[in-house]
Parts: structure tokens; sequence; C-alpha cells
């Protein structure tokens, strides 16, 4: 018996065809599927779909008792699902329904093919790193992509004092800070300028945001890293973001951020390169030139 929980956006215009023939293969004896209220709602009065379920996925965060998690969407559902696993190391498997997509890497109309494979066990798992946060010694939890310490509604920037491990690194006079995973470095590292990294790279990245100095670029430290931070700033407040989740936090508080000891597995349901990821979202292999003679 196969336990199943499907987590999907609520944007799914355009997508009914595919619904339906994903929830045709998963409707089988030997499968029982768990799904959001709100998702049958939408699934029902929007799409016209009728799942056969076994139940509903309880609310965020009590654990998930499921074999694996399919995650309909973008990135952000891809993170909301991930969220949901943390603790048991669930497998997900990303479908892109969404935009760009580095964690759903493969789309909806490639993956529907695919879809058996669940049920042979026809497909590879890989680990992906999370960091696990700390503030003021209070655990907040664990992240995948990045933790982001970012000013409030002013003008003046920030100081973002760090420490790495006993060692003081810098005073960061800047907008923010990402501290980001291999997996996050192409989400909002990427877009403060921060460098790309395989997924399987033993290391954190800090990707300061408009920093004052010019020379205070991004900078890879090794996994095993403990990093503690605290803020200066002058409405005496901050956001702390994880992996998109904000909350404010007064100047003074220490934020300690280090490789968690759990793990994501993430699904693939046919041989995953990260090279051909980069090559398909980002356009590395478009021609730059006209070939023509």
């Amino acid at each position: 018996m196969y336990k199943i929980a499907l987590i999907a956006s609520q944007h799914l215009d355009g997508h009914a065809a595919h619904l339906a023939e994903l929830l045709a293969v998963l409707d089988r004896p030997d499968v029982r599927l768990y799904l959001d209220p709100g998702f049958e709602t939408m699934l029902r009065e929007q799409f016209g779909l009728e799942p056969r379920l076994a139940g509903h996925l309880s609310p965020y965060p009590t654990p998930l008792d499921v074999d694996f998690v399919l995650s309909l969407g973008g990135d952000g559902t891809f993170l909301r699902a991930a969220r949901r696993v943390f603790a048991q190391e669930i497998p997900v498997l990303g479908l892109n329904m969404g935009r760009l997509g580095f964690l759903t890497d493969r789309g909806v109309t490639e993956a529907l093919p695919l879809m058996e494979r669940l049920f042979t066990e026809d497909y590879t798992l890989e680990t992906r790193m999370l960091l696990s946060v700390e503030v003021d010694g209070q655990c907040q939890g664990d992240v995948l992509n990045e933790v982001a310490l970012l000013k409030r509604e002013t003008g003046s920037m920030i100081t973002i004092h760090t420490m790495l491990g006993d060692d003081f690194l810098a005073d960061y006079d800047c907008d923010g800070l990402i501290i980001a995973t291999p997996s996050g470095s192409t989400a909002y590292s990427l877009g403060a300028g921060g460098p790309l990294m395989m997924p399987g790279s033993r290391c954190m990245l800090l990707t300061p945001i408009a920093p004052h100095s010019l020379t205070m670029r991004p900078l890879v430290v090794p996994e095993a890293t403990d990093l503690e931070l605290s803020v200066r700033a002058r409405n005496n407040s901050y956001m702390l973001v994880l992996d998109g989740q904000a909350r404010i936090l007064p100047c003074g508080t220490k934020v300690r951020i280090r490789k968690s000891t759990r793990q994501l597995q993430v699904m693939h349901l046919q041989p995953h390169s990260f090279a051909d990821t980069l090559r398909r979202k980002l356009l590395w292999a478009a021609p730059v030139r006209d070939s023509a003679p």
C-alpha cells in the first residue's frame, strides 16, 4: 500500500488536463491519497474532479504519515511541501506547474508519462542540505533554501555583526544578508549577485544585499561553520526570513545558523543532472551567435 500526499499551488489555471491525468494514474487499489481540504475543494469546484481520497492532510506542522509527497506547482509550493516533511525525511517529488523552477526541475508534461515509476521504485533519491536556525537559543526549525536578515520599512541600512564560530568576520553595512544552502544558491542569493553552487556542495553561502562597501562580496564557507549574527538598526528591529516565511525581531537578538542534522530527500523519476537543469532553465545551451555562414 502506498500512502501519497498531494500538496498543490492555488494557481493551477490551465492545468485541468494534467490534474485529471495525474489523478487517474493515482486512482489504484494500492494507493491511499491525502489532500489538503482546500485543494480538494479547488479540484471539485474549479476543475470538476472528484478524487478518491483516504483522508485529508492534518494541519501544519503536524507530522505526515505518508510514503512520499507530490508537490504540484513551482518552487514556492515545493518549499511548502518540504517544510511538512523535514522531520521525517519523506521523499518529495516536484511536478513543475509554475514558471522557472529549480527545485521542481521537470515540467508536469515530462513527468506524467513517468509516474508509474513510483510504484516500481524506478526512481532516484537526492539528498539536499538543510540549515538549522536558532533565535536566542530557541529552535526555529530548518530551511532548505536560505535565511535572510533584512532591513524593514526604512531608507537606512542595517549593520549585521557576523561571527564564524569564534572568529569575527565583518560588520556588514547593507540592506540585508542572505545565508544560503547550495539549493538556495539558485534563489534569492542569485538575484543578489551570489554564485551558483552544485546541490551536492558541502558549504554555505553568505551573500550581502546592497552592501555599503563594494569590497564585501559573497563568501562561501564550509558546511561545518557555526554562524552567529546580530543586527543593529535605527528603528531597533529587522526581518528574519526563513524560506520566505517572515517575522519581525528586535535588535540584539542572536541568530545562530548551522548545518542541520536532517536532510531533504528529493525524488527524480529519471536521471538527473544539475548541469542539464542549468542549460534548460538558464538557457546556457542557447546559441550566442548566428551559425549561418
